[in-house]
């Protein structure tokens, strides 16, 4: 049709495309080449006229492709040209392996199943945790955890008791008895009824003062850095034992069996004297500070340092280990600061029997005739009066009787369920208020 405006010459374009009247349209970009699976196919930009595929590949996908294809079988190197198939049997194997090596991450029970996956952090703990579910055969094989607080007059047979604690078959495998002695009597006593028995091993925590501008004889700063150290040297041991009963099935000889803290009251007044001294700086010697005034609010360092002590023992009974702590009996005073007649607790720290699992308590009676006269006689008896382990109380135990030749002489019983950590007495060592 002709064009009857007169304009002829001019061609109108469509400007909807962006090309301005008059100038060439630019030529579509070419089709997207793709595969069965509507997958680019990628073509190289580059001449490759005289070029192998190798050749082509390098360029096309650098090093780093070439790097993939090395990868050994088991991970499903890279094709040529992966298809659908092959991306397919990649991801598949890939999943695989990463469940594998999660699995390798589960914990086991004691049984073999497996528990909640769980992704292990480098937390010690998750080897403390299998270690707890595989048990102990050692530990599991105890009569009974002993953390025991025995306290009674002097001449009771306190330390005579837990040196007597280890049997016949403990003494040929290597048993040892630790006595820490705070009492000092330990030697004597040794001496007099376990000469030449090696396995009592006996550790003197006392260091004496060489300053002689200092009135103490005690060093109570060193003494206690000692005794700790001797406690902290047992906790090591038990470690050691128990370890080597673990890959052998029987412990080490000799090992620990037993620990004597003989003198608990004492070891209390150290704590006191170095708090008084070098803590709140009250004095330069226990003399000095014997009178003064602690505030309420300090007392609690006292029993920091003293509980320190008590955190080991509990260690070491968790671990096996029959622990005494042993001390005197102490009066107990009125409000008026008179003594009740009659009336005596144990000497050590006070409220520190919550820290037990037994307390025993001996005593010393005195045979007395028809007439009121002592008869020479005495007994000593030794009562349970908490057992955390046990709903049984047996009642008052006879440790020995001491008695003139003429009257029969002297025995001693002991207490021989002590070598199995237990509290039990039979009916020939029963108190005569138990027949």
């Amino acid at each position: 049709m002709a064009d009857d405006s007169g304009f002829g010459w001019f061609t109108k374009k469509d400007t909807t495309t962006g090309e301005a009247d008059g100038q060439r349209s630019k030529p579509a970009p070419p089709p997207v080449k793709k595969n069965v699976w509507n997958e680019k196919i990628e073509e190289p930009d580059f001449d490759t006229e005289g070029m192998s595929l190798e050749e082509i590949e390098d360029r096309m996908y650098g090093e780093e492709e070439k790097a993939e294809e090395a990868k050994p079988a088991s991970s499903l190197p890279w094709h040529n040209n992966p298809g659908k198939k092959d991306v397919a049997e990649r991801s598949e194997n890939e999943q695989l392996t990463k469940a594998h090596e999660a699995d390798k991450k589960i914990p086991k029970t004691v049984n073999g199943s497996s528990a909640q996956a769980t992704l292990r952090s480098n937390n010690s703990l998750w080897a403390e945790l299998d270690a707890a579910r595989e048990g102990h055969d050692f530990l599991d094989n105890l009569e009974n955890y002993v953390l025991c607080g025995l306290a009674g007059p002097p001449g009771s047979g306190k330390s005579g008791l837990i040196l007597d604690s280890l049997t016949e078959e403990e003494l040929e495998e290597g048993a040892e008895v630790w006595h820490i002695d705070y009492d000092r009597g330990g030697k004597t006593s040794k001496h007099a009824h376990h000469r030449g028995k090696k396995n009592i091993v006996i550790f003197d925590p006392i260091v004496m003062n060489t300053n002689v501008e200092i009135q103490d004889q005690i060093d109570y700063l060193a003494t206690y850095k000692r005794t700790m150290d001797i406690l902290k040297m047992a906790n090591e041991q038990v470690d050691a034992q128990l370890a080597h009963f673990k890959e052998h099935g029987k412990m080490p000889n000799p090992y620990l069996k037993t620990l004597l803290f003989d003198g608990a009251d004492k070891f209390k007044d150290v704590c006191e004297n170095i708090m008084k001294i070098h803590d709140l700086g009250l004095g330069n010697d226990a003399v000095g500070v014997a009178t003064k005034r602690v505030s309420r609010f300090n007392w609690g360092v006292r029993k920091t340092r003293y509980r320190a002590a008590t955190l080991v023992w509990q260690s070491l009974m968790s671990k096996g280990v029959h622990v005494y702590a042993v001390c005197h009996m102490k009066p107990v005073y009125d409000g008026d600061g008179n003594v009740i007649e009659g009336k005596e607790v144990p000497g050590w720290l006070k409220d520190s029997d919550g820290d037990l699992q037994q307390v025993v308590i001996l005593y010393i009676d005195q045979e007395r005739d028809d007439l009121g006269r002592l008869t020479g006689v005495e007994k000593s008896f030794a009562v349970l009066t908490k057992n955390r382990t046990s709903l049984e109380i047996p009642g008052r135990h006879t440790i020995f009787e001491r008695a003139p030749e003429e009257l029969g002489g002297s025995t001693w019983h002991g207490w021989p369920s002590l070598k199995e950590g237990l509290f039990e007495t039979d009916q020939s060592q029963k108190g005569a208020s138990d027949e």
